[in-house]
């Protein structure tokens, strides 16, 4: 399994979990871990262009 997919599948959990955390209205905390998770996604598509280009 390549590094990114891994990655995704992190930020994706990521995530739901902040998903979660905003519907049980747990506010500061739920926007900081979506923003996180948004974070880790984006991480991700610099992983993919990097094995992209081996």
């Amino acid at each position: 399994m390549r590094t990114s997919s891994i990655v995704l599948i992190i930020g994706l959990v990521i995530l739901a979990v902040g998903a979660a955390l905003n519907v049980a209205k747990i506010e500061p905390y739920g926007d900081y871990v979506l923003i996180a998770g948004a974070v880790v996604v984006i991480v991700r598509g610099f992983i993919r262009s990097h094995e992209k280009d081996e």
